[in-house]
């Protein structure tokens, strides 16, 4: 399937799957090398430490474009792209594909900072602050299911249990979810288990404000439409004009500009030369031509 076929949440989820191939490579690479210090979780893992944020910002948004190995976690891949697909449907049926986008990664950035704020304000997580990293998209799932269960909340959908298909309203199904995210506070994952608990209140915050007619991914929308018209007019095709051998690039509205001021360079010469002829000759002299031209000059001026 051609990439620029695919919707949006499509693309997401092949842009993903390629970062992910990527680091795994990278891993590979420096393994068989012996390459010290070449973990690229250091370079895009979101880490819980103000100062190491600080130094790298980035990461606020390409931890959610990393997953875990196949050695850590062997689903954690799997399940997220899987949920992006499955309601990435949903929200497409009343949002463009910019609104997604849109929503998609603020959800991921206010997930990821809402783990940043609990890791150095609770005494609990601050023992953990200097060594937990985040990566994976949940953050930003757990805000698409919640925004879509509160928007549609008598929507259903199937869950494949491999013996049968068990059909659950989207809101027991979410409210599901968020109660075994909670049980999980303090297990293995608790970093990961935090991000879904900031991404739960992002989703519900955007839903109730939809329903008021407010969109808080907005401003960020705007952004996003604005770096599109500045790509879409940078790779736009100017044209090139030829002179002596050498091609320089011309804008076309500066090529323009040179040819009406010719144009008008041109015209002036003629009249010049019709004015000269009536002072020596007079008017009865001139050629109709130029009794037509010496009046349209005259009519242009008035204009």
């Amino acid at each position: 399937m051609n990439y620029k076929s695919l919707p949006i949440y499509g693309r997401l989820i092949y842009i993903t799957v390629v970062v992910f191939i990527l680091t795994q490579l990278w891993k590979l690479t420096g393994w068989l090398f012996c390459w010290s210090g070449c973990y690229w979780q250091h370079w895009l893992s979101l880490p819980s430490n103000l100062h190491d944020l600080i130094m790298r910002p980035w990461t606020i948004l390409t931890y959610m474009f990393c997953h875990a190995d196949f050695t850590q976690d062997p689903f954690h891949l799997l399940f997220n792209m899987l949920w992006l697909w499955f309601f990435g449907q949903f929200f497409m049926r009343w949002h463009s594909e910019r609104q997604f986008l849109s929503f998609y990664l603020t959800s991921g950035i206010v997930s990821g900072l809402f783990f940043v704020f609990c890791y150095n304000v609770f005494p609990q997580f601050r023992l953990d602050c200097y060594s937990a990293t985040l990566v994976g998209a949940s953050g930003a799932l757990f805000a698409l299911m919640t925004a879509i269960a509160i928007r549609q909340p008598e929507e259903t959908l199937g869950l494949n249990l491999f013996v049968r298909v068990v059909w659950v309203k989207m809101k027991w199904f979410a409210l599901g979810m968020i109660a075994l995210s909670l049980l999980c506070l303090g297990g293995h994952n608790t970093g990961g288990t935090v991000c879904h608990i900031g991404g739960i209140l992002f989703g519900a915050l955007y839903a109730l404000q939809e329903r008021r007619g407010r969109d808080i991914c907005a401003w960020p929308s705007r952004l996003i439409s604005g770096i599109a018209s500045w790509w879409s007019n940078l790779r736009r095709p100017r044209m090139t004009a030829t002179q002596g051998g050498r091609r320089d690039p011309i804008d076309a509205e500066k090529r323009r500009d040179m040819d009406y001021n010719a144009s008008q360079r041109s015209q002036e010469q003629q009249i010049d030369t019709i004015l000269d002829k009536i002072s020596k000759h007079g008017y009865d002299a001139l050629s109709a031509e130029e009794k037509q031209m010496l009046f349209d000059a005259s009519r242009r001026k008035r204009k």
